[in-house]
């Protein structure tokens, strides 16, 4: 009688997370024992992994399961050894015409497996798929809040990321030191170093170096933010209205409570540009693994500003962003908004916003001696170009300025004119004043923002007929006559009362020249 051998069992260790977990359970009694583990070593991995490596090593061997390392050669002299007629590893390229591609390539396993290994005459138990990118992408796991970013005390860059054991990570500091290097402002360094301490959170939960993300790890990027919920949208507030639904007063929709498509897209672009630089620098992949649009890129190579932007498409994994017009507040309920206003101050900001068009951020730095009362103008910081330019602002506004500041007398120069009302004397921060809208918001029942008020001065500026569209582009500083352009689009309040008047007209009655006998009439047209 032949003698039954039982099966082998021999675990294919990969040194990540999955085949870690079932090491570590086989070895606490919690799956079937192993006979052995296998580790196929490329020669080119981590430092991270070899160490993690030696630690689970200890541990097999200290339960009695022996953990094999294997080689068939190291995987990058193996790409660049110039002696072998194809690479053994996928090596992407850019080919001469700007397209990608892939060199020609063998059988992989010549560096991963051994031939006995591939041969073996007993099923070898590989690595129970963990669903761990599924569960991210379909938002049923969360990504750990580890890491942060900080401000420090340079200016290239002002802002930098911080992993887990409070070190600084040194990669990022590099690409934002290049942006600061590069006039961007400190908003737009900080902006990037959030997007870049979010893509490096979710490498270190999937235990990929930055160096060896692939278009897979973006794309779990991309459905996590797509299913998972936005923590800053979070409405604690009882009575708040559901994430999405339309203000029936106002007719906008309220924000959902994932993330927008456009901080999807921003996501992409941060990632993109961060390979991008290290790219040049002969670091990280071979390609970026944030996918882009050739089409896109050879459509707007040489395009005019003058010209429309031509329609191209999108790169995969880009988002969807819906062209919706801006919306300006009707007259009727800008003046119930006024009336809700409180102070002398929050008027006068009120009539500055709808009469000069400025910035919540550019209008609260005004100082006493950016104020022209002659001139009938006030010199704000532009946000784009971050020089101080003069913006004019009806007469009103300036009444309504000079009884505030009668009421709290003149700021010291250099200080903001707007102050905080309660407490010590600091400057209005636009924390405070989005504050005091929403106050205004949850009394008429309404959700305007700050950005409505200059949308509001924009869209009466280019609708009233009294100043042509270039003049509507210098007065609210759009690099693009396009963008100015798209306040001339009709306002749903005046088509609503259009329709109001078009559908209470009376019917229009039949007339018939004098001088028919009205049997006749009746007889030929049937009236």
């Amino acid at each position: 009688m032949d003698e039954v051998r039982a099966p082998l069992r021999v675990l294919s260790l990969g040194a990540g997370v999955q085949s870690s977990c079932l090491l570590l359970m086989s070895l606490a009694g919690e799956l079937p024992r192993l006979d052995a583990a296998v580790f196929a070593d490329t020669g080119w991995e981590p430092r991270a992994v070899y160490a993690h490596l030696d630690r689970l090593q200890a541990t097999a061997q200290a339960a009695g399961v022996l953990v094999y390392r294997v080689s068939a050669g190291d995987l990058r002299a193996d790409a660049l050894d110039p002696d072998r007629r194809f690479a053994s590893m996928p090596l992407h390229v850019r080919r001469t015409d700007g397209g990608r591609g892939m060199v020609r390539r063998q059988c992989p396993v010549n560096c991963t497996t051994l031939p006995w290994l591939i041969m073996a005459p007993f099923a070898l138990t590989k690595e129970r798929e963990v669903d761990l990118r599924r569960h991210l992408m379909e938002g049923r796991m969360p990504v750990p809040r580890v890491g942060s970013v900080a401000a420090v005390a340079r200016v290239h860059p002002p802002f930098v990321v911080v992993d887990q054991a409070g070190l600084e990570v040194q990669d990022v500091t590099e690409y934002l030191r290049d942006l600061a290097l590069g006039d961007c402002s400190p908003l737009t360094c900080r902006s990037y170093a959030y997007g870049l301490l979010r893509w490096f959170r979710l490498l270190w939960m999937l235990d990929v170096a930055w160096e060896r993300a692939t278009e897979s790890d973006v794309a779990v990027l991309v459905g996590w933010l797509r299913t998972s919920a936005n923590p800053q949208r979070r409405r604690r507030a009882a009575g708040a209205p559901e994430p999405g639904s339309v203000n029936l007063r106002t007719g906008k929709p309220s924000l959902r409570a994932g993330y927008a498509r456009t901080t999807i897209n921003h996501a992409l672009s941060v990632v993109s540009g961060f390979y991008d630089y290290h790219g040049h620098h002969s670091r990280g992949p071979v390609t970026n693994p944030v996918p882009s649009s050739a089409q896109r890129r050879r459509a707007l190579a040489h395009l005019s500003p003058l010209e429309p932007k031509p329609v191209a498409g999108r790169a995969r994994l880009r988002q969807r962003v819906p062209d919706r017009p801006p919306r300006a507040i009707p007259d009727r309920l800008w003046d119930e908004l006024f009336a809700a206003m409180g102070c002398e101050r929050d008027r006068a900001l009120l009539e500055f916003f709808v009469s000069s068009g400025a910035r919540a951020a550019e209008l609260l730095g005004v100082r006493p001696e950016d104020v022209d009362w002659a001139g009938r103008q006030v010199y704000v910081v532009s946000k784009g170009t971050r020089r101080r330019e003069a913006i004019p602002a009806a007469p009103q506004a300036f009444v309504r300025l000079a009884r505030y500041l009668d009421e709290v007398g003149m700021p010291a120069p250099g200080e903001s004119i707007w102050r905080a009302r309660r407490g010590e004397d600091r400057p209005l921060s636009y924390w405070a004043l989005r504050r005091v809208l929403q106050r205004a918001n949850a009394l008429l029942g309404t959700n305007w923002t700050l950005h409505d008020l200059r949308h509001t001065a924009a869209t009466r500026m280019a609708n009233s007929g009294k100043l042509t569209l270039a003049e509507v582009q210098a007065i609210l500083r759009h690099a693009d006559i396009q963008t100015t352009g798209r306040y001339l689009a009709a306002d749903v309040e005046e088509l609503f009362d259009k329709l109001t008047e078009h559908y209470a007209r009376p019917r229009p009655q039949p007339r018939y020249p004098s001088g028919y006998a009205a049997d006749d009439v009746e007889v030929v047209f049937g009236a």
